[in-house]
């Protein structure tokens, strides 16, 4: 990374990531806002495999989602609780 400018600003917008003042998404377009903006980043050839590797370190943690089970249990029929009952009675 070239930019001196970049290099400050990423530091100082971590420190916000990591203490939760700024998300990941909106840390990755303001970056997205000083190359658009600055020669020196523009002309960089190492920039796109460095900002990779930071998308990598700032990523959102990845939520685990559970599946929901499906139940296939057969129906109970109302007639067939009726059945054992009569049956429980008889006896």
């Amino acid at each position: 990374m070239q930019c001196e400018r970049l290099k400050t600003l990423l530091r100082e917008w971590y420190q916000e990531v990591r203490s939760f003042t700024l998300s990941p998404v909106k840390m990755m377009e303001l970056v997205g806002r000083h190359i658009k903006q600055c020669a020196v980043c523009q002309n960089d050839p190492d920039l796109p495999l460095e900002l990779d590797q930071l998308r990598e370190i700032i990523r959102v943690p990845h939520t685990v989602s559970v599946p929901q089970e499906s139940f296939t249990e057969e129906p109970v029929y109302l007639y067939e609780d009726e059945a054992t009952i009569e049956e429980e009675e008889e006896l």
